[in-house]
């Protein structure tokens, strides 16, 4: 901490801020100052700048998009989005197996108008939300905005329904506002409004493969009537077989000459061809569907290959391609948007202080004083604020630049413009560092000169490539204990688990925390908590001593005796939970990554994908809500444990593999969680059309509708988008790495800390003629007079 404040001073020294108290008691030009501050948090947030500039309006403004204001709107989201666990059908039970004893499945239901009541106050808290967002745009702006009008219509719309439950006591049928909450997940993030904007203009391409693909099925369907037989002859004597068809006399003509003839099932119909087709094109039913016709003629099996090899690994991979190419094509424009639109704040704050701060020249320059007043106002930490004055320092004090000491250096608007959109942007955590070990902070602080050469040792030693490898080591040895002892459980004597390995375990829990402790101790507090791996392994390596230190303290040993393992409770037991944290720190390898090329191209990419695509993810989250609810609208408590007795119009419930054989009784859209997990075991596509035809057989062909747009909709479109991304994603990454060499500690590639930097081709210089012509479209600044104003001086 003392380093710290050393270091701010000697920041602040080194400024030599003049604050003027003209500009202090200057109302104007107090607010050129905040409007051009918030135009900067504009830019950073990328932002639209085409909002009110009032004083009380920014103040509104400022506060709205606060951290505090801005979490406690997604915590209000989040509890909307999860009152669907909660409402009738509630997913407040044991288990969703409709098998097991009722205690199992009892539900717990809240009382009507708990979650009502709940309800109505997260929908009036989203209409204070937008009410403050008109206040801020502008009535112009909502009216020309399409998602604000559809926010104002859809609480509307949703409070009318909480009503109509209260009125009905909760026992209406459809709720027409549980549809609509994925919507507030959406208006949140201007990335989901891109993405789904990008995701609509790919839609014709997408369309366009579907009908080659429906055309691929139909054929092959029509061929397939016509090449294999209706019936297939089988031998009487053969029990096995004759047992499987008799159970279904309908499909089998009587014995003739010690012959059964079967149904072929797979081509019986156009309507049973296609639908066979359809689920061999996501392999779940492959072998099965080919095996009656490939063991009657083994040409049947070059059907099936020429199938497949157009089918599966042409037409599906080229839904691969379309979305790749298009959605990668669009999304980039969209990112483009985003620059365009941070370089405009950027510009407009410019405009902004030049009108009140200009100098007499007649050049587009602004004075330094009130540049120092829009860093120290930005909402953004101290050191990202240190970080931009010394950049301006550095900037005024170079070669040539300001020889005369009594004139005040002038910022022009390149520099302007480089200091808000490149520095304010970049990644500070080792400049920090450098500027605190620097020379000139040595000089200025004896305690530095003085730390022991232990410490520096240490911290050299921590930041080297020897200590990545050796501790890579260790963990390896680690997990091969682990390991080790597990396997000798096989076997266990009457000493329980090894002892000389559970000791040598609990030695390397000891062995991580005072490899933790000593690298806090050397790399300091900063240093080391901006490294979020240190963070991940310290975090697991505490965890691991305390489970190891409990262990020993309840059972006075480090293993595991033979009684207790024979009564061993794999969820609560202290040993088994000590050792599934141990396996944790096999992340510790992670730290190898930036000395290995690939690999750190690998891992870098791994763990930004769920940073990156979280727009995308957020979409398949609203889409799973959605399309959850409509299953709990149609397929509810559709299914009982009788329901196969009774219904008997499809094969698949009769004979092996089916929903009732393979206790399938879990999978059910009996409340939200089950219909959660049901879509995502359709998702894989695994055994998919068992569940298919299980809930066909107790309802009706059309249900079949419901599970295909959804097998288009989440496998077909949805994740072929994810496998685009990360292929690019991972592109991306790859360049980067070509491009920058590996240091002793960590790889100089910034890593993507959002999907704005995903394309990062994006980023070019806009147009000072598209800038310009926006900035003049704004209603409440007077962009026009001020560049024109200039325009004229300087042509004078």
């Amino acid at each position: 901490m003392n380093q710290d404040s050393a270091l701010r001073g000697m920041i602040h020294a080194n400024t030599n801020i003049r604050f003027d108290t003209d500009v202090l008691n200057d109302q104007v030009k107090n607010d050129a100052i905040l409007r051009a501050t918030v135009l900067i948090e504009d830019s950073f947030n990328f932002r639209s700048i085409f909002h009110k500039v009032g004083r009380l309006p920014l103040i509104v403004y400022r506060t709205y998009y606060s951290k505090p204001i801005q979490r406690f709107l997604y915590v209000n989201i989040f509890v909307i989005m999860t009152l669907a666990f909660f409402e009738t059908p509630s997913s407040l039970s044991y288990s969703s197996d409709i098998t097991k004893p009722k205690s199992y499945l009892i539900k717990y239901e809240f009382p009507c108008g708990i979650l009502e009541m709940i309800d109505i106050f997260c929908l009036l808290l989203f209409f204070l939300d937008v009410v403050v967002k008109s206040y801020l745009v502008g009535r112009k702006q909502v009216i020309k905005s399409p998602w604000l009008v559809s926010y104002y219509a859809i609480i509307f719309v949703s409070l009318v329904d909480c009503i109509v439950s209260l009125s009905f006591k909760c026992q209406e049928t459809v709720r027409i506002r549980r549809y609509l909450r994925p919507f507030f997940l959406v208006q949140c993030s201007s990335l989901m409004k891109k993405t789904i904007k990008s995701l609509k203009r790919s839609l014709p391409q997408i369309i366009s493969v579907f009908v080659l693909l429906l055309i691929h099925l139909y054929l092959f369907s029509v061929i397939g009537m016509l090449i294999f037989p209706r019936y297939y002859a089988q031998y009487a004597h053969n029990s096995t077989k004759n047992a499987y068809y008799t159970k279904n006399p309908n499909d089998s003509f009587p014995i003739i000459d010690d012959k059964v003839y079967v149904k072929n099932e797979a081509f019986s119909s156009i309507k049973n061809s296609l639908i066979n087709l359809l689920v061999l094109i996501t392999t779940s039913n492959n072998p099965d569907v080919t095996i009656q016709s490939y063991s009657e003629n083994r040409l049947a099996a070059l059907y099936y290959v020429i199938f497949l090899l157009i089918g599966m690994y042409s037409l599906m991979s080229l839904f691969i391609a379309v979305i790749y190419n298009q959605f990668k094509g669009f999304f980039q424009d969209s990112m483009m948007s985003s620059v365009f639109r941070q370089s405009l704040a950027v510009r407009a704050a410019f405009w902004v202080l030049f009108e009140r701060f200009n100098t007499p020249r007649g050049k587009a320059t602004i004075c330094r004083t009130p540049m120092i007043y829009v860093i120290k106002n930005l909402s953004v930490s101290k050191k990202r604020k240190e970080y931009l004055i010394k950049k301006l320092d550095d900037a005024s004090c170079g070669p040539g630049i300001n020889e005369n000491p009594e004139v005040e250096f002038l910022i022009d608007m390149d520099l302007f413009e480089k200091m808000f959109l490149d520095h304010l942007n970049e990644d500070i955590a080792d400049e920090y560092e450098d500027l605190l070990n620097s020379n000139s902070y040595e000089r200025r602080n004896s305690s530095i000169v003085a730390m022991n050469n232990l410490r520096r040792n240490l911290k050299n030693f921590f930041l080297s490539k020897l200590y990545l490898f050796l501790s890579s080591i260790i963990t390896i040895i680690n997990i091969g204990c682990i390991t080790g002892e597990l396997h000798l459980m096989e076997n266990l004597d009457d000493n329980g688990t090894n002892k000389p390995l559970s000791l040598l375990i609990f030695l390397f829990s000891i062995l991580y925390m005072a490899e933790h402790v000593l690298k806090l101790w050397a790399l300091n507090t900063k240093r080391y908590l901006t490294n979020y791996l240190n963070l991940l392994d310290g975090f697991i390596s505490i965890a691991f001593f305390v489970t190891q230190v409990v262990q020993l303290a309840v059972y006075k040993r480090t293993y595991m005796s033979n009684e207790e393992m024979k009564n061993y409770n794999y969820s609560t037991n202290i040993w088994g939970i000590s050792r599934v944290i141990n396996m944790l720190l096999i992340f510790r390898l992670i730290h190898l990554a930036p000395s290995v090329k690939v690999m750190y191209a690998v891992v870098s990419t791994a763990i930004d994908i769920f940073r990156s695509l979280k727009p995308l993810f957020g979409i398949m989250a609203s889409v799973y809500y959605i399309y959850a609810l409509i299953g709990i609208q149609l397929f509810s408590e559709k299914i009982r444990t009788d329901s196969f007795d009774y219904y008997n119009k499809s094969i698949l419930n009769e004979y092996c593999g089916t929903y009732k054989q393979l206790s399938f009784w879990v999978n059910n859209f009996n409340d939200f969680y089950s219909a959660l997990i049901v879509l995502w075991n359709l998702m894989v596509v695994n055994d998919w059309f068992v569940i298919v035809e299980a809930y066909v057989d107790v309802t009706s062909d059309w249900s079949r509708l419901y599970f295909y747009f959804w097998w288009a909709l989440c496998p077909v479109i949805m994740l072929n988008m994810c496998v685009s991304l990360i292929l690019d994603l991972f592109l991306l990454k790859w360049e980067k790495t070509t491009e920058v060499k590996t240091s002793s500690y960590s790889i100089k590639t910034p890593l993507i800390k959002s999907i704005h930097r995903l394309f990062s081709d994006a980023k070019w210089k806009p147009d000072e003629t598209k800038i310009n012509g926006e900035l003049i479209k704004h209603s409440y600044l007077d962009f026009n007079r001020m560049i024109h104003s200039f325009s004229h001086e300087d042509s004078d």
